[in-house]
């Protein structure tokens, strides 16, 4: 079995990347899908993992637009 690169309760800065079916916005951490609910296209968020799943992971928004420099 392959470790998964994030664990709930880890937070991660994650970029916006695409739309789910549902409206949640989805970004990846190392090639890792997390769905994260009120989050939108093209924003860096930084996300709660609250999930994890075999193939992806939910988290919560904790802070929002990230820039970076």
């Amino acid at each position: 079995m392959v470790p998964k690169p994030v664990t709930t309760g880890e937070t991660h800065v994650v970029a916006i990347e695409e739309l789910g079916s549902e409206g949640d916005g989805i970004g990846y951490v190392d090639d890792f899908t997390v769905l994260v609910d009120e989050a939108t296209l093209g924003e860096t968020v930084q996300v709660e993992i609250t999930d994890v799943a075999s193939t992806f992971a939910r988290g919560e928004v904790v802070d929002s637009e990230f820039g970076f420099d």
